[in-house]
């Protein structure tokens, strides 16, 4: 990938550090795209039958596991790596400065 520089972007730097907060940010606005997606009508008329699964209707069953999905998915985007807390991170950019 290449930003408006020119230049290529790596998901991580060389340290395996996180992505900055723009990264983040359009993670977070696809990660919204997708599950507004997967929550809309064509989607939602498949499950919304009669059928039961472990005696509760598909629909519900559906709504709840892509609930549960998104929130995973976000978590994973936000979350940073291990043996990097969000201070040295700070610390780090106004070092560059």
């Amino acid at each position: 990938m290449t930003d408006q520089n020119d230049r290529e972007v790596q998901p991580y730097d060389e340290e395996g550090q996180s992505p900055g907060p723009k990264r983040k940010g359009e993670r977070l606005i696809s990660l919204l795209i997708v599950g507004t997606m997967l929550l809309n009508f064509p989607l939602l008329s498949v499950f919304s039958k009669t059928h039961l699964c472990m005696g509760f209707p598909v629909l519900f069953l559906y709504l709840f596991l892509i609930w549960g999905l998104i929130i995973g998915a976000m978590v994973f985007v936000l979350h940073d790596r291990p043996g990097r807390s969000s201070d040295q991170a700070d610390t780090r950019k106004d070092e560059d400065r």
